[in-house]
Protein backbone atom coordinates (compact mmCIF):
# COMPACT_ATOMS: atom_id res chain seq x y z
CA UNK A 1 0.00 0.00 0.00
CA UNK A 2 2.53 2.24 0.80
CA UNK A 3 4.51 1.81 -2.35
CA UNK A 4 1.47 2.90 -4.42
CA UNK A 5 0.44 5.79 -2.15
CA UNK A 6 3.78 7.19 -2.67
CA UNK A 7 4.17 5.63 -6.88
CA UNK A 8 0.59 7.90 -6.99
CA UNK A 9 2.39 11.11 -5.40
CA UNK A 10 5.33 11.03 -7.23
CA UNK A 11 3.09 10.90 -10.67
CA UNK A 12 1.22 14.03 -9.07
CA UNK A 13 4.25 15.95 -8.21
CA UNK A 14 6.03 15.22 -11.87
CA UNK A 15 2.50 16.10 -13.47
CA UNK A 16 3.33 19.92 -11.85
CA UNK A 17 6.27 20.10 -14.06
CA UNK A 18 6.11 21.66 -17.44
CA UNK A 19 7.61 19.68 -20.56
CA UNK A 20 9.89 20.69 -22.45
CA UNK A 21 8.92 21.62 -26.50
CA UNK A 22 10.54 22.45 -29.83
CA UNK A 23 10.11 25.53 -31.67
CA UNK A 24 8.38 23.68 -34.24
CA UNK A 25 5.75 22.49 -32.02
CA UNK A 26 4.90 25.84 -30.55
CA UNK A 27 1.95 27.64 -31.88
CA UNK A 28 1.65 31.26 -32.27
CA UNK A 29 0.66 33.43 -29.64
CA UNK A 30 -2.69 35.04 -30.53
CA UNK A 31 -2.60 38.72 -32.34
CA UNK A 32 -4.79 40.07 -29.24
CA UNK A 33 -2.21 38.84 -26.85
CA UNK A 34 0.58 40.73 -28.12
CA UNK A 35 1.34 44.55 -26.75
CA UNK A 36 4.43 45.59 -27.88
CA UNK A 37 7.62 45.45 -29.68
CA UNK A 38 5.61 43.85 -32.97
CA UNK A 39 6.87 47.06 -35.36
CA UNK A 40 10.31 46.33 -36.65
CA UNK A 41 12.38 49.54 -35.61
CA UNK A 42 13.81 51.14 -38.64
CA UNK A 43 17.52 50.29 -39.74
CA UNK A 44 18.99 47.28 -37.91
CA UNK A 45 17.04 45.35 -35.49
CA UNK A 46 16.71 41.38 -34.17
CA UNK A 47 14.28 39.12 -33.19
CA UNK A 48 13.94 37.77 -29.83
CA UNK A 49 11.62 34.78 -29.83
CA UNK A 50 9.97 33.55 -26.32
CA UNK A 51 8.90 30.39 -26.06
CA UNK A 52 6.70 28.47 -23.55
CA UNK A 53 6.67 24.57 -22.43
CA UNK A 54 3.63 22.57 -21.96
CA UNK A 55 2.34 20.56 -19.55
CA UNK A 56 -0.04 20.32 -16.54
CA UNK A 57 1.34 22.98 -14.40
CA UNK A 58 1.81 25.29 -17.74
CA UNK A 59 -1.76 25.14 -18.14
CA UNK A 60 -2.74 26.56 -15.19
CA UNK A 61 -2.23 29.61 -15.46
CA UNK A 62 -0.98 32.47 -18.47
CA UNK A 63 2.43 33.97 -18.12
CA UNK A 64 3.06 37.57 -18.91
CA UNK A 65 6.59 38.68 -20.82
CA UNK A 66 8.46 41.57 -19.63
CA UNK A 67 11.20 43.56 -22.49
CA UNK A 68 12.63 45.95 -21.05
CA UNK A 69 9.86 46.30 -17.96
CA UNK A 70 7.27 46.75 -20.62
CA UNK A 71 4.50 44.27 -20.64
CA UNK A 72 5.18 42.66 -24.10
CA UNK A 73 2.18 39.25 -24.23
CA UNK A 74 0.64 36.82 -22.17
CA UNK A 75 1.51 33.25 -23.39
CA UNK A 76 -0.36 30.49 -22.70
CA UNK A 77 0.87 26.47 -22.48
CA UNK A 78 2.84 25.50 -25.67
CA UNK A 79 2.80 29.10 -26.87
CA UNK A 80 5.65 31.21 -28.68
CA UNK A 81 6.04 34.81 -29.45
CA UNK A 82 8.42 37.06 -31.27
CA UNK A 83 9.86 40.56 -30.64
CA UNK A 84 11.64 43.05 -32.91
CA UNK A 85 13.99 44.83 -30.68
CA UNK A 86 17.15 47.36 -32.01
CA UNK A 87 20.05 45.31 -31.21
CA UNK A 88 22.13 45.58 -27.89
CA UNK A 89 21.23 44.74 -24.21
CA UNK A 90 17.94 44.50 -22.98
CA UNK A 91 16.08 42.64 -20.21
CA UNK A 92 13.46 39.99 -20.30
CA UNK A 93 11.41 38.67 -17.62
CA UNK A 94 8.29 36.51 -16.97
CA UNK A 95 5.51 36.92 -14.37
CA UNK A 96 2.11 35.15 -13.56
CA UNK A 97 -0.83 36.81 -15.60
CA UNK A 98 -2.24 37.83 -11.66
CA UNK A 99 -5.58 36.71 -11.40
CA UNK A 100 -7.76 34.18 -9.29
CA UNK A 101 -4.66 31.31 -8.13
CA UNK A 102 -2.51 32.81 -10.58
CA UNK A 103 -1.14 35.92 -8.23
CA UNK A 104 1.51 36.50 -6.16
CA UNK A 105 5.00 35.50 -7.31
CA UNK A 106 7.65 37.98 -8.16
CA UNK A 107 8.97 38.29 -11.65
CA UNK A 108 11.75 36.58 -13.21
CA UNK A 109 14.31 38.55 -15.39
CA UNK A 110 17.42 37.62 -16.84
CA UNK A 111 19.75 39.92 -18.91
CA UNK A 112 19.83 38.97 -23.03
CA UNK A 113 21.54 40.63 -26.00
CA UNK A 114 19.53 41.31 -29.37
CA UNK A 115 21.66 40.64 -32.33
CA UNK A 116 21.09 42.92 -36.00
CA UNK A 117 19.52 40.08 -38.40
CA UNK A 118 19.53 37.02 -35.63
CA UNK A 119 17.07 35.83 -34.14
CA UNK A 120 17.35 34.44 -30.30
CA UNK A 121 14.64 32.11 -28.86
CA UNK A 122 14.65 31.89 -25.02
CA UNK A 123 12.28 29.12 -22.93
CA UNK A 124 9.86 29.75 -20.25
CA UNK A 125 9.45 27.03 -17.96
CA UNK A 126 7.63 25.85 -14.62
CA UNK A 127 7.99 23.28 -11.80
CA UNK A 128 7.00 23.21 -8.19
CA UNK A 129 9.52 25.70 -6.79
CA UNK A 130 8.31 28.80 -9.75
CA UNK A 131 8.76 30.01 -13.13
CA UNK A 132 12.00 30.15 -15.11
CA UNK A 133 13.27 32.23 -18.43
CA UNK A 134 16.58 31.55 -19.86
CA UNK A 135 18.18 30.31 -23.02
CA UNK A 136 16.40 28.02 -25.36
CA UNK A 137 17.99 24.45 -25.86
CA UNK A 138 16.84 21.81 -28.24
CA UNK A 139 16.17 18.72 -26.55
Amino acid sequence: MRILVGGVALVMLAGCSSNAITVQQAKQVPKDQVYAFQARPAGAYGAITVLRDGGINASACDFVIYVDGKKAAKLGSSQKVTFYVKPGSLNLGVGLAGTGLCMGQAIRTMAAEAVADREKIFRVSSDLAGMYIGPYVEY
